[in-house]
């Protein structure tokens, strides 16, 4: 679920090393935000969505999504929203670098069949590998990785699946991204059964993400399930 134009305790992703980082934002919308919900303030495209006819679950998701685009004023800064289940996440970084989000509820479906259908090889092998109750949750990591950089690269998400590749090997994710650019990208599990992946590109300097959670605003320390940055040269050659 997803739309994209083109935190604090201060966490890190594991991904930084020094002291110059550049600060991202990233925001989770809870259920209690639709109540915040103002037509008045949706933006000349979202005044025509908002009138179209939707189920009550996708009006639901549309207006919590908006009310949190309303509450944090983005200005100039690159990002882009997702939500689902009545959660809403937005992720905001420097107006130069292009950002990715994705947020997903872990539901009943079979994943396997999923990732033969759009993984690659490698990816296949690894959910293959992974056991029964370790196998959704390593889905819906890659998943939204994939649906994140598909974002903040502009692409379809069948290509994302193919050209964004991801792999663990010695307690360690690597990755893969059609970029030359410096990448990173974090999974959080904000509530259990729900995947956030978060992506950027560019910069040299380290990034740190500012977790938030709003309604009321408060600072937030999810827990970090996978993290990666590139461009990878070791082992990429092999994904």
């Amino acid at each position: 679920m997803h739309g994209n134009p083109q935190a604090t305790t201060g966490a890190r992703t594991g991904l930084e090393s020094g002291s110059a980082d550049t600060e991202l934002n990233l925001w989770l919308a809870l259920s209690a935000a639709r109540a915040h919900f103002d037509r008045a303030k949706l933006s000349a495209e979202d005044q025509l969505r908002s009138s179209v006819q939707h189920s009550a679950h996708r009006r639901a998701d549309f207006e919590v999504s908006r009310a949190l685009l309303a509450y944090v004023d983005a200005g100039t800064a690159a990002f882009s929203h997702s939500h689902s289940t009545e959660h809403a996440a937005l992720l905001l970084g420097p107006t130069d670098w292009r950002v990715g989000v994705d947020l997903e509820l872990d539901r009943p479906r079979d994943v396997l069949r999923l990732a033969r259908f759009g993984f690659t090889e490698r990816e296949i092998e690894l959910m293959e590998a992974a056991s029964a109750e370790a196998r959704s949750p390593l889905f819906y990591t890659l998943w939204t990785l994939k649906e994140a950089f598909a974002k903040a690269l502009g692409l379809d998400l069948v290509d994302a699946l193919q050209q964004c590749v991801f792999w663990h090997d010695a307690g360690k994710w690597d990755g893969r991204v059609p970029t030359t650019a410096t990448w990173g990208a974090a999974v959080f599990q904000p509530r259990p059964g729900i995947f956030l992946s978060a992506a950027w590109i560019g910069g040299s300097s380290p990034a740190r993400l500012q977790q938030w959670e709003w309604p009321p605003k408060q600072r937030a320390d999810w827990p970090l399930i996978a993290s990666a940055s590139g461009p990878a040269v070791a082992d990429a050659a092999r994904a």
